[in-house]
């Protein structure tokens, strides 16, 4: 699992302020609306939950290990092998229309990149969705 591919992607959003922007990737009721159906924080740890019923859920857990408010978070799943990886959340703002960009850094194995970029397009298809942003 050690052989695992950087994924960088970014996301034009309908705001211009980052101080909008930032509940959503760093609170559990923001992270709610768009990244899993529950979400638990607890000072530096995050639980994310995804299903409904029992038989079909998936609960997995990480750490913040850096964080500035309105700029960005990172956290690494603790059933992570590799040292390197995290994913990070970054507020960044375009120069030309100053509209708000989310900017994701994320790892995936080798042959699963593909599939991790449509997650990430379907989760942020369901952050316009409920948030308008």
């Amino acid at each position: 699992m050690d052989d695992m591919k950087r994924i960088y992607l970014e996301y034009e959003l309908n705001a211009t302020s980052p101080s909008a922007v930032w509940p959503i990737i760093s609170e559990a009721t923001g992270l709610e609306r768009w990244m899993a159906d529950e979400v638990e924080r607890e000072g530096d740890k995050l639980t994310f939950t995804w299903g409904t019923s029992y038989m079909n859920k998936d609960t997995k857990t990480a750490t913040i290990v850096k964080e500035k408010a309105e700029k960005f978070i990172r956290f690494k799943w603790d059933d992570d092998t590799n040292p390197d990886a995290y994913c990070e959340l970054r507020i960044e703002v375009g120069e030309i229309t100053n509209d708000c960009i989310l900017a994701i850094t994320d790892y995936a194995d080798d042959g699963d990149t593909e599939s991790l970029k449509d997650i990430w397009d379907e989760n942020m298809q369901m952050l316009h969705q409920n948030t308008g942003i």
